[in-house]
């Protein structure tokens, strides 16, 4: 992944720290409504929250990379001597581990999908919740996970506006201020994860089978058509199952650096901690 101000984010924290610039929450001094962080918490709580946000970037990166080393044309509805010498259906390595996994029969191929998706899709979406926390922190905003409530709260504060608008863009906000279920590909994949904790595997993904002429043409898999805005097809290449997540996943990495990006800005414009 391509943390470019994760760095230049946590130097910007020691430098306020060393000098004495990070506050106590406002709820905290004033007694308001919340628990509210003393200044040594707030840089605790912070320098935990940014290497989770890695972290879970990290284990959907390993999913992603399952699933682009995924070898299961031979279990989309072939015959039992097709199976004979089989390579192994996930099969790949790095510099820290190899992973290599065996589907003794068809029936397991669509269990392994689900596993794949469910780790992949989890770790993306929750990581979002660990982004809002953060912003809470740094803004000084009471602690709510609701993504919704961090954009509200920031939308009353300057010049703070450009992280409101990268929030805003990210969830693609309908007209009635609410996320767009298909209006972006993190909420496309919000859909898919709330999916993949109460439905079926069959449901959420297509999977082709052998023509009884051979191959069929097309043997990749693609997500149901419902979770992408209408007039798209099953056979569409935006609802192709790699590519989305790749997409999705790309679109989150940028998404989180650019947040790190505008806080670092505003750290150093308003020199303290909260702003």
């Amino acid at each position: 992944m391509n943390l470019t101000h994760e760095n230049s984010l946590l130097q910007e924290i020691s430098n306020l720290f060393d000098s004495g610039k990070i506050q106590d929450s406002v709820a905290l001094t004033t007694q308001a409504v919340g628990s509210g962080l003393t200044a040594q918490e707030v840089v605790i709580k912070i320098r935990k929250l940014i290497p989770t946000i890695r972290q879970r970037l990290s284990a959907a990166k390993f999913y992603l990379a399952a699933m682009e080393n995924m070898n299961y044309a031979s279990y989309l509805g072939g015959q039992p001597s097709m199976f004979e010498d089989q390579k192994p259906f996930i099969d790949f390595s790095d510099s820290d581990l190899q992973v290599q996994i065996n589907v003794s029969n068809s029936d397991t191929f669509p269990l392994v999908v689900f596993i794949v998706l469910n780790g992949f899709f989890s770790n993306l979406v929750s990581l979002e919740d660990c982004v809002a926390k953060m912003i809470g922190v740094f803004y000084d905003l009471p602690l709510d996970d609701r993504s919704g409530y961090i954009r509200k709260a920031l939308n009353s504060k300057m010049p703070n506006g450009k992280l409101t608008l990268n929030l805003r863009a990210f969830h693609a906000i309908d007209q009635s201020g609410k996320p767009n279920p298909t209006g972006s590909s993190f909420n496309i994949a919000s859909e898919i994860r709330h999916q993949l904790i109460h439905g079926d595997i069959a449901e959420i993904v297509f999977f082709p089978s052998w023509s009884l002429l051979g191959f069929p043409s097309d043997i990749d898999l693609y997500f149901n058509n419902s979770f992408f805005p209408a007039g798209t097809v099953s056979k569409h290449a935006d609802t192709e199952m790699i590519a989305f997540c790749k997409e999705a996943y790309e679109g989150t990495v940028n998404f989180v650096d650019e947040c790190y990006e505008l806080i670092h800005d505003d750290l150093q414009h308003n020199g303290i901690l909260p702003v």
